[in-house]
């Protein structure tokens, strides 16, 4: 664990020390060394680290020809990001740099243009699991990343960039699509009405899951069949949270003067994605399957934190939440990331071009 908490305090202190005592031309530098150290910690693990970084290792010995990419059972785009890999090099650590770069950068690039405290946006980025996403579930991380860095053309009501970043991640992970419709349904207010439309997209979710899955399976792709079947279930302590920081930034919502349309939109988001994680948990649902979902909608966070935190006007109330709020996101990260997703112990690649 020591490893991810030496990252954190050193990506957030790096951050912090080049917004507030830097010129231009110093923050640019701090916020590539660190989108470069967060790339070289994820690109440079061990292939032990991450549940699935095994089988997308194994993968490089697969896709060698645009031939074999093209009739890969996986989506196109990650096929061709594993051709592009093994085309430079056999080392699997060139591939989970191209993942990471991808991953990485969308995040910072979003981040630097919607929120003006971003090292506290880089401190929830890391902290709530955001950025290990990815060590396990690659493509599935890439095409968050892409939805997430269309997130400023949703709230500014700019369709044509924001569809195409959306397709853009169905290409490496087809669950995307499930972005598409949030342009329409986010709205810019939030109140008992979008709560009773959660809850009654809760109940309808969890009595057809099983229906709406083969239906997926059927018209997408035949991998979405495993999603609707109950078995031991899951994710409680993902839920849980989830919850709870739902409810608080809800609570929170009040407070929020300046750009309150996003905050509520954003809020919107969500809320939508607790639909596919209360679900699968009620369902006793494959977690690695609709609770991945709320990936989609539970990275809005990152924005709305922030967002909470410059709401207080007086330093110490700015305090008492930062201080409050770090000690809960800390306990998370340590007990998820010690506990799932095969992320502890952290092991660096020692051979990565051999």
């Amino acid at each position: 664990m020591i490893p991810y908490l030496f990252l954190l305090f050193f990506v957030v202190f790096v951050a912090t020390l080049g917004r507030k005592y830097g010129s231009v031309g110093v923050r640019r530098l701090s916020l590539v060394f660190v989108a470069a150290f967060l790339i070289f910690f994820a690109g440079f693990r061990d292939r032990t680290v991450g549940t699935d970084t095994g089988n997308y290792v194994a993968w490089l010995l697969r896709v060698t020809s645009i031939e074999e990419a093209l009739i890969f059972p996986i989506e196109i785009g990650y096929s061709f990001l594993v051709l592009l890999s093994s085309s430079l090099s056999d080392s699997y650590a060139v591939l989970l740099t191209l993942t990471a770069c991808l991953v990485v950068g969308c995040y910072a690039v979003t981040i630097v243009r919607l929120v003006k405290v971003y090292e506290f946006s880089l401190f929830v980025f890391i902290t709530l699991g955001v950025y290990t996403f990815f060590f396990n579930g690659a493509r599935q991380g890439i095409a968050a990343a892409l939805c997430f860095l269309a997130l400023p053309w949703l709230l500014n009501r700019r369709a044509i960039p924001y569809f195409f970043f959306v397709f853009a991640a169905t290409l490496f992970h087809k669950t995307a699509i499930i972005a598409a419709p949030l342009y329409f349904i986010a709205r810019s207010h939030i109140g008992l009405r979008e709560i009773f439309s959660v809850m009654f997209g809760v109940v309808t979710l969890s009595v057809f899951l099983s229906s709406l899955t083969e239906f997926a399976a059927f018209f997408i792709d035949e991998r979405f069949a495993s999603y609707g079947q109950s078995g031991v279930g899951g994710g409680h302590v993902q839920l849980a949270f989830l919850s709870v920081q739902g409810i608080l930034l809800l609570l929170f919502k009040n407070q929020i003067e300046e750009n309150k349309v996003w905050y509520c939109r954003l809020l919107n988001i969500y809320f939508i994605g607790l639909i596919p994680a209360i679900a699968s948990v009620v369902s006793s649902a494959n977690p690695s399957g609709i609770l991945r979902l709320a990936t989609y909608f539970s990275h809005t966070s990152i924005l709305l934190w922030p967002m909470v935190f410059v709401s207080f006007k007086r330093v110490t109330d700015r305090r008492i939440f930062l201080l409050g709020f770090s000690s809960f996101a800390l306990l998370y990260f340590v007990l998820t990331t010690t506990s799932f997703s095969g992320l502890s112990p952290y092991q660096l690649n020692m051979k990565p071009f051999l």
